[in-house]
């Protein structure tokens, strides 16, 4: 089990973690970009908010014993929240070094550089008003350039403007309030008046880290290893680190791990998901005349129908539990599952004939060593099954084929065409852990 996460929504809070692999040398580590969501700074609160305590629910569900939000925007949008709604969990968040920074000045100016979200949260205003009544605080704002470092782009004309202000008010010390900010202390220097003191609180946060580690009686003794895990789907990055893909995209209502799968709720078209199979809510004749089968038969192409008449001509009509393989055409997937959920009555087994359906199609998506599907709610529309118990059979089902066998499945989305669906399934993966 890893003992210690560490989030952030890009490579920012590396800086964070390699601070604690200092105090902290054999624990296991696992270190979470959300790049399918970053930079945080660019965000309302509420949207911060709202994923962050999306992605700690992921963790506690991957058996996670501390969370650390190496992010000042994450921070302050949702640390005190996160206490409250997980209040088993030990929560280490990051604050601009204000109480630090107004021992170290000399002349009592000092300078924060972070981003717009973060100055919006209550935890920076709480510090200030703790730590800095008799000093001057220049609030620097530093919007664009949290990725410009996250890309690799160059950061000198973000630092050419961001920076002459700070100087100009004559501030002696300066703190960086972003976790990405100390990836480029050298160049943020040497634009600062000769004996400015910078300041970043990574080391103070890593030794706060092993302090909860200690007060909640979690074992830092693993094996030292240390995972990458990344939201987005691309695990190539210019970083030189190795990446694994736990694909909790952007409009992710919720994720749960199992095993070592992520099953999540995604509002979307699943007609555009760049999965390697798409799962179809079929009729038995594979004939593709509505709802979501008319969707992927439209944005597949004529292909799809062509394979589908070919495999009722080989195999007959499509039965419970039975998969149909085709390709998905001109979609971002590489297959389609076709399956055949039941018409919903009342007496009628459909709890049984829905989780042969789903265990039909993910049968078929591991025979074909596919690592991510997208799965609709299959006998929720058209076919009159219950959306909140069509769901939840949905979602029990997936977990128990992961949970029983030895899939390839990495990634499992729930999708929902709209909102309600989207919270239904939310909801539903909620309970399977």
């Amino acid at each position: 089990m890893t003992q210690i996460a560490i989030f952030d929504s890009g490579i920012g809070g590396t800086t964070v973690l390699g601070r604690v692999r200092d105090r902290a040398p054999w624990a296991d580590l696992v270190y979470v970009a959300d790049h399918a969501f970053g930079p945080y700074g660019e965000r309302t609160l509420d949207e911060v908010r709202t994923r962050t305590e999306l992605l700690a629910r992921y963790l506690v569900s991957a058996g996670v014993s501390e969370i650390v939000i190496a992010c000042n925007s994450a921070s302050a949008a949702a640390l005190h929240h996160l206490r409250d709604v997980l209040p088993d969990v030990a929560f280490v968040g990051m604050e601009p070094a204000v109480k630090p920074a107004t021992e170290l000045t000399r002349n009592g100016i000092v300078a924060i550089l972070a981003t717009g979200a973060t100055f919006q949260g209550e935890l920076f205003r709480s510090l200030v008003g703790q730590h800095a009544s008799d000093v001057t605080v220049i609030e620097q704002a530093c919007p664009g350039l949290a990725a410009a470092v996250e890309s690799g782009a160059q950061v000198g004309p973000l630092l050419d403007r961001f920076l002459p202000p700070v100087v100009r008010a004559g501030a002696d010390v300066v703190v960086l309030g972003c976790t990405h900010y100390p990836l480029i202390r050298s160049e943020i220097e040497e634009r600062l008046g000769e004996g400015t003191v910078v300041v970043d609180p990574s080391d103070a946060v890593a030794k706060q880290v092993v302090a909860v580690a200690h007060d909640h009686e979690i074992d830092l003794k693993g094996v030292a290893s240390t995972v990458y895990w990344t939201t987005g789907l691309e695990t190539e990055h210019d970083d030189g680190l190795r990446w694994t893909t736990i694909d909790i995209p952007e409009s992710a209502a919720g994720a749960v791990r199992t095993g070592e799968t992520t099953m999540s709720a995604v509002l979307g078209d699943i007609t555009t998901m760049l999965v390697d199979a798409v799962v179809n809510a079929a009729n038995k004749q594979l004939i593709h005349g509505g709802g979501i089968a008319l969707a992927i038969a439209l944005a597949g192409g004529e292909s799809i129908n062509d394979e589908s008449r070919v495999w009722i001509d080989e195999y007959g009509s499509l039965e419970p539990g039975t998969a149909a393989l085709t390709s998905a055409g001109r979609m971002p997937a590489s297959y389609v599952i076709h399956v055949a959920g039941p018409i919903y009555a009342e007496g009628k087994e459909n709890e049984e004939l829905l989780a042969a359906a789903v265990f039909g199609a993910l049968d078929t998506a591991s025979e074909i060593d596919a690592e991510s599907v997208a799965m609709p709610a299959i006998s929720a529309g058209i076919y009159g099954y219950p959306a909140d118990e069509a769901t939840v059979v949905i979602a029990e089902s997936v977990a128990e084929f992961i949970d029983n066998t030895g899939t390839a499945l990495r990634s499992v989305r729930l999708v929902g065409y709209d909102d309600a669906m989207t919270k239904r399934f939310a909801a539903a993966i909620s309970s399977v852990t």
